[in-house]
């Protein structure tokens, strides 16, 4: 259960066979005070005990092996096995090792000078001790701040401290820009433009350093997977003795005598103590299979040796090379983030290669930076991004008028929206802005950190909602709003929906996510919905997952009330994997102030993309929808009624996949009725749905039977009416006409009813 550290209440949910579980934490309020310092006393024992293990684990890594240390805590802490069942950890995990601890580890590695390394044989002793150990000094940080936090009596400075924490937490814990294959895909696509300028200057060109950087996280995981695979064939042998015989057959380099050690053995030795002897001395070979030469991955790559050293030495740091550093700023700024590899006697070690992608940005940053082309390279991902956010909504939306770089003015001021999307009686509005979360940006006074995230997530959405502003104001007749909306060749008289969103090429989820901090800090009108941020990668994925353009747009427009309406802490991907379960249709999403932590969402998405990079074949995950409601959006897609996007969105919006199942019953039942009493003039014949929020409209099924069909639009004409003028509250209202003869069709008549307005099909 996660808790929010102000005692405030915060609800968390999970995934757990394809249901959503929400779990509510609250502190007693006559409680808060003992909470909050039983909370910082735990804090600061924490940072009392700091440099024990800090030094605790530096000399665990000079008197032991350190490159095996590091190999076996990415080995058990990292690795996981892909099968036809979906890819899992090895085991359940008893320790809990991130990829920060991993790179947390070598950092105080590099801090130990070359020549008081006296490596010894590693014993799972001391690997236990660091297992215990390295996340308590991992967590030490976080404690730290805890603390700092509780010295700061300025509300808006502990605000944004707390905004700060928020994003250095989930740039510690989220280590990928995407799954691994788009990322290299992306990168290397952003790269060739460039590849001339970088060669000039290091020797090798920027897709020269994907492929590079790429062959040798193939080559350790192939090295990794070998391994697991030996002593899996190893450990299934039928007693001690088989398994003695098949480890010498399966590592033929073992020193010794297979005989005399079978002979040695106690004769009342056990299958899990001999194991346990096997997978220990086995181990022993983890640090090889980290470290690489020049030579085998110039002849994976089948690149010149000189070119591979070139990229190899631009991401290795030396033994010794954090000597005398700061411990805190490998919490801040790791220099293993820039260079994950270490090199030494002219080979190079990394037990976590994929960190070059995990931290490709400020990788790429410092490159540029070295080749003297830092500008162009800004205006090359200015572009690269524009490009790859239109490219995705064609994908996304055949149907639509897409106009990318759209100039418009209002008053002597000339604006640009990056991306205008028009389809049926749907506007979206897309900025793409190509900066860079920093952390150097995230650090200091607030009012720069006001700056950095003013320009990249605010101001995005400043911009957007001027133009929607726009939009409304020419649709009720505000004569300059008109001829900018000529201009733009919109009629907004039949526009009713309009969706702002950012995209990025950095993470900024999170911020995004915070408008509710940041109103309260005074950084954005309360009036304002922010719109939301969203990761290239992540929003690929959602278009990949959602590949009809009405649930596209759904989640795109729910995203905004989603994240306004609640605190929200939670990656994008868990995010889809919430809507694909509720289709962000839940009492609890429309109640304001409340913290909602999302655990595991995104796993069914995860299981699907990674195994499909691994090479299995997995369903693609989908939302979960009732047939009715999955037919009757396939028929608006098909038939493209006017206003069909629109009624697309009100109906997925209108219950969630429990909801629709009992709508579906009461629909059957009211069917049967009917069928027996429609001569009646005053039998029952409608359905009516009217949402908890009054931004949904309300949804009536109207059943006639074959009879009375010539009558039935009138029928839905007036029950729309009626439903418009009996609640102030309803804008909006959809009917469907279904015969009851026909029950095969999704509906047989269609109407979208506003007040003013009425759309037939």
């Amino acid at each position: 259960m996660k808790k929010n550290l102000n005692g405030d209440e915060v609800v968390t949910s999970s995934a757990h066979d394809l249901k959503v579980q929400y779990n509510q934490f609250l502190i007693d309020p006559d409680k808060r005070a003992e909470f909050k310092a039983h909370l910082l006393e735990n804090a600061a024992a924490g940072v009392a005990d700091f440099p024990k293990y800090f030094d605790l684990m530096k000399e665990k890594l000079r008197s032991s092996d350190g490159f095996g240390i590091i190999a076996s805590l990415s080995h058990y802490g990292l690795s996981f096995f892909a099968s036809s069942k979906g890819i899992k950890a090895p085991a359940k995990k008893s320790i809990e090792i991130d990829q920060h601890h991993v790179e947390l580890m070598q950092a105080i590695f590099l801090a130990v000078p070359e020549d008081e390394l006296d490596p010894s044989i590693l014993t799972p002793g001391v690997m236990q001790v660091v297992f215990d150990g390295l996340p308590k000094v991992g967590q030490t940080f976080l404690f730290q701040r805890f603390l700092d936090a509780e010295r700061v009596e300025d509300k808006t400075e502990l605000l944004v401290i707390s905004l700060q924490e928020r994003v250095r937490l989930h740039t510690q814990m989220v280590r990928n820009w995407g799954y691994f294959g788009q990322v290299v895909s992306l990168v290397n696509d952003l790269l060739a433009p460039i590849d001339e300028d970088l060669k000039k200057h290091y020797g090798f060109g920027g897709t020269d350093f994907v492929e590079v950087a790429k062959s040798v996280v193939d080559e350790y995981q192939q090295r990794q997977s070998l391994h697991w695979e030996v002593i899996g064939k190893v450990l299934r042998a039928r007693n001690p003795r088989e398994m003695l015989k098949m480890y010498y057959k399966l590592v033929p380099d073992i020193e010794g005598d297979s005989a005399v050690s079978l002979a040695s053995l106690p004769q009342d030795i056990t299958k899990i103590q001999l194991m346990s002897l096997i997978m220990a001395h086995f181990d022993l070979r983890l640090a090889g299979l980290a470290t690489f030469t020049a030579d085998e991955i110039a002849t994976r790559t089948n690149k010149p040796k000189e070119l591979v050293e070139a990229v190899l030495d631009e991401l290795s740091l030396p033994l010794g090379a954090l000597v005398g550093n700061n411990p805190e700023f490998f919490f801040l700024g790791n220099p293993v983030w820039d260079k994950p590899f270490v090199k030494f006697d002219g080979a190079y070690f990394s037990a976590l290669p994929q960190a070059v992608f995990s931290h490709i940005n400020r990788i790429l940053d410092r490159l540029v930076s070295g080749a003297n082309i830092k500008q162009k390279f800004s205006a090359l991902r200015s572009t690269f991004l524009e490009q790859k956010v239109e490219a995705l909504f064609r994908k996304a939306l055949p149907d639509a008028e897409i106009r990318p770089s759209v100039k418009w003015r209002l008053g002597d001021t000339e604006y640009e929206t990056d991306l205008l999307v028009v389809i049926d009686k749907t506007v979206l509005i897309a900025e793409a802005k190509s900066h860079r979360l920093t952390a150097e940006g995230l650090r200091g006074a607030p009012d720069r950190v006001r700056r950095h995230i003013n320009e990249m997530v605010i101001d995005p959405s400043l911009q957007s909602e001027r133009l929607e502003k726009l939009i409304w104001d020419a649709k009720e007749g505000n004569q300059d709003s008109l001829r900018i909306m000529e201009e733009l060749r919109i009629d907004p008289s039949k526009i009713d929906r309009v969706i702002r969103i950012s995209v990025t090429l950095d993470d900024l989820s999170l911020l995004s996510s915070a408008e509710s901090e940041f109103k309260k800090v005074g950084w954005l009108d309360n009036d304002h919905k922010l719109a939301p941020t969203f990761l290239l990668s992540d929003l690929s994925c959602v278009e990949e997952v959602l590949d009809n353009p009405i649930l596209f747009l759904h989640y795109l427009n729910e995203r905004s009330h989603f994240q306004s309406s609640l605190s929200l802490l939670g990656d994008e991907l868990d995010f889809l994997g919430l809507y694909l379960l509720t289709g962000f249709n839940n009492v609890i999403f429309g109640e304001e102030n409340k913290n909602l932590v999302l655990s595991g969402m995104s796993e069914p998405i995860d299981q699907f993309f990674m195994g499909r990079e691994a090479g299995i074949r997995r369903e693609k995950p989908k939302p979960e929808m009732r047939p009715l409601f999955r037919s009757i959006i396939k028929s608006l897609i098909d038939r493209k009624p006017p206003g069909w996007t629109t009624v697309g969105l009100h109906l997925l919006s209108c219950a969630d996949p429990a909801e629709q199942k009992a709508i579906e019953r009461s629909l059957d039942k009211l069917r049967s009725m009917v069928r027996k009493k429609y001569r009646d003039p005053l039998h029952l014949n409608s359905l009516q749905i009217t949402p908890p929020e009054e931004r949904k409209a309300h949804i009536i099924f109207h059943l006639f039977p074959e009879k009375l069909r010539d009558h039935a639009k009138s029928t839905m004409g007036a029950l729309a009416g009626d439903a418009l003028e009996g609640n102030e509250n309803v804008k909006t209202c959809v009917v469907f006409g279904r015969g009851t003869e026909s029950w095969g069709r999704p509906y047989d008549y269609l109407m979208l009813a506003g007040r003013g307005e009425v759309v037939e099909e």
